[in-house]
């Protein structure tokens, strides 16, 4: 059997990779072209191939538009590292959701073949520009340039390095006006900046992935440290490239090659183009910098420096952050401002001393009593929401239990990444079930505080509130880790800052000084973090949502004496009313529903209901459940008491 070369027709026998008479690689079959993937994707043309698999144009019969197909050559499908760097590549370019960046819609298998399913791009790559058109003018060089890096901090912000920029690589299409519109394509040798479960490594130690010319003297060298600079060292190449209309290095020989890059400088830019201003020629050479320290930071700065010679400034930054924890906080700040402007102003704080002073009242109308009772039917969730959970019994929910604990047995056991529990349906919600935390960073330092001011260093003076003082208490250890929080962000002047700002019967436990086993007044640890949301933030509530983060941290200890290592993030939400109780008096929760990748939990407050609360447990569950190593988290308020609505409902989701 011979095969045919898809580029000049030349026909080779079985097995030979690339074409004798182009080089190129012939592992791509044009006989797929006609058949039908996923009794979807109708393949009508072979745009290119390589080593790993072949791409082609497809139409999407669902859709009714044109699609891009990569499907692993079978050879190559037989491997289980290669297939799995396949899914990683779809993942790692899926994961970024940046304009520059080439979308992926779909991913799966064909057979024994995976494909992955992208955006159809009508356009050129940069390597043909080059070919065809040599050197570029500089505002277009540069346009490219920017295009290119705006797309890479996307992906570095995301905590992804590329690691194969190239000419190759880089597409050209047309967007919004723009001829010069840059997508980043080929994530196949794509790495995480940041250790996360699953970054065990495809390529054996001290082996060269991506292209020698574009690679760092760092990587040549055998330095396998991740690092941004990496790609901004690779987009310096190609910057040069455009400019001089060929690469800093070449030569016939890899080993020379090495050489020249791990060794020589680059040959000045001027030399080889003289009518380049010298400034770009710096930029470009700062750029190729043989040490990653005197680089470009990050891809942000080298943009910058690019812009006066691009004439279009690509914005590396939306408006408006669009992250979900932002976008929540925003929905949330409205709702209060509506919900104040129907109510009236808020009263301002009494002046009498602790022992006379309620919690502090808020604008929100009286809390219904009793309100630890369980609401009748027709406050609570509507018995016919599609998605609503169905009790089990006592011996369901004990087999679940011990489902879950012998998941947890294995992944301890485990030192690859382990499966996702399995799960026939929801997790019971009314069964005593202990949980523990394996996390490397503890908490047995959280009574001292070594970088805030003395305010938290002594035991609490005063009398403390115990598990019947209304308004309840929140543990020292939970107070001093959103101490800590503020001293190290903003600083221990900030913090004192924000101590003198509170009112006197407020401030008086923070004054005589918090042990990690005392107990503060609810009322004193909701003004402070209000008070820091208003004069160190923008009265938003970004910070009380990370002041609950921080909150988390003082939690960790409670959380790790439960259960045996790893348990899945749905056991943490089943227990977490047991662990909220340890950490906070005065409050409780109650599971509503939590299954596989989801939960919803209702927070039930004794006394007056409380915003900042709501929102500090927004950011304490967020923590916890990324501290269990939930992925993508996303917790929602879908209703709050303090705005007037029944209950305080969250809702949680997340990658596991």
């Amino acid at each position: 059997m011979v095969r045919k070369c898809p580029h000049c027709g030349a026909r080779h026998p079985k097995g030979t990779l690339r074409c004798t008479a182009t080089g190129r690689p012939i592992a791509g079959d044009p006989e797929m072209v006609g058949r039908l993937v996923a009794n979807r994707y109708h393949l009508v043309r072979l745009l290119g191939d390589g080593g790993m698999g072949a791409v082609y144009k497809a139409a999407d019969q669902v859709l009714r538009r044109f699609v891009a197909i990569k499907l692993l050559h079978p050879a190559v499908a037989e491997n289980p590292s290669s297939v799995e760097r396949f899914q990683r590549e779809a993942r790692a370019a899926a994961a970024i959701g940046h304009p520059n960046i080439i979308d992926i819609l779909d991913f799966g298998t064909e057979g024994a073949r995976p494909y992955m399913v992208m955006e159809y791009l009508r356009g050129r790559s940069l390597s043909q520009v080059i070919a065809m058109d040599g050197p570029l003018p500089v505002r277009r060089a540069a346009t490219i340039a920017i295009h290119t890096l705006a797309g890479l901090q996307g992906a570095h912000d995301r905590g992804i390095l590329h690691r194969d920029l190239k000419p190759a690589n880089l597409m050209l299409v047309v967007r919004f006006g723009d001829r010069n519109f840059v997508k980043v394509c080929d994530f196949g040798f794509a790495a995480l900046l940041v250790g996360k479960k699953d970054t065990k490594s495809l390529t054996p130690e001290r082996t060269l992935v991506g292209t020698p010319a574009y690679a760092a003297p760092e990587r040549l060298r055998g330095d396998d440290r991740r690092d941004p600079r990496l790609d901004v060292y690779s987009v310096g190449v190609v910057l040069y490239e455009m400019l001089a209309g060929r690469r800093p290095f070449d030569a016939p020989t890899f080993r020379e090659l090495a050489r020249k890059v791990r060794k020589e400088p680059p040959p000045p830019l001027r030399e080889r183009r003289a009518d380049l201003d010298p400034a770009l020629e710096q930029i470009v050479m700062r750029a190729l910098a043989k040490d990653r320290e005197d680089r470009w930071p990050d891809a942000e700065a080298f943009a910058e420096a690019l812009f006066p010679f691009g004439g279009l400034k690509v914005p590396f930054r939306d408006d408006q952050p669009s992250d979900s924890f932002t976008m929540e906080m925003m929905r949330i700040k409205a709702r209060e401002t509506r919900h104040r402007s129907s109510t009236g102003p808020v009263p301002k704080p009494s002046t009498l001393p602790p022992s006379a002073l309620p919690p502090r009242p808020t604008s929100r109308p009286p809390a219904r009593q009793p309100v630890r009772r369980p609401a009748p039917k027709a406050q609570r969730e509507p018995t016919s929401d599609a998605d609503m959970t169905q009790r089990m019994s006592a011996e369901e929910a004990l087999a679940m239990i011990r489902q879950l604990d012998a998941e947890a047995a294995r992944r301890s056991s485990e030192t690859a990444v382990a499966p996702e529990p399995q799960f026939d349906g929801d997790i019971p919600v009314d069964v005593e079930a202990p949980v523990h935390v394996s996390d490397e960073t503890t908490t047995s330092e959280q009574s001292r505080v070594g970088d805030a001011p003395a305010v938290a260093k002594r035991a609490l003076s005063p009398a403390l509130p115990d598990e019947k003082t209304p308004g309840g208490s929140y543990s020292g250890a939970v107070v001093l880790a959103i101490l800590r929080f503020v001293a190290r962000k903003f600083g221990e002047r900030a913090l004192k800052d924000v101590l003198d700002a509170m009112p006197e019967h407020a401030r008086a436990p923070f004054v005589h000084g918090i042990d990690a086993d005392s107990w503060v007044a609810l009322f004193a640890v909701r003004r402070l973090v209000e008070t820091i949301d208003s004069r160190l933030g923008d009265d938003d509530l970004h910070l009380v949502l990370e002041a609950g983060r921080a909150a988390a941290e003082g939690a960790f200890d409670e959380m790790r004496a439960l259960r045996p290592p790893a348990p899945p993030p749905e056991l943490l939400v089943a227990e977490m009313p047991s662990i909220l109780k340890k950490v906070v008096r005065g409050v409780e929760l109650e599971v509503r529903r939590v299954g596989r990748g989801y939960g919803r939990l209702e927070l039930v407050e004794r006394d007056e209901p409380s915003l900042t609360l709501a929102v500090g447990l927004i950011g304490f569950l967020a923590r916890s459940l990324e501290r269990f190593g939930a992925d993508d988290v996303e917790v929602n308020l879908l209703s709050a008491r303090a705005l007037g609505d029944p209950q305080t409902l969250i809702d949680m989701s997340w990658f596991a």
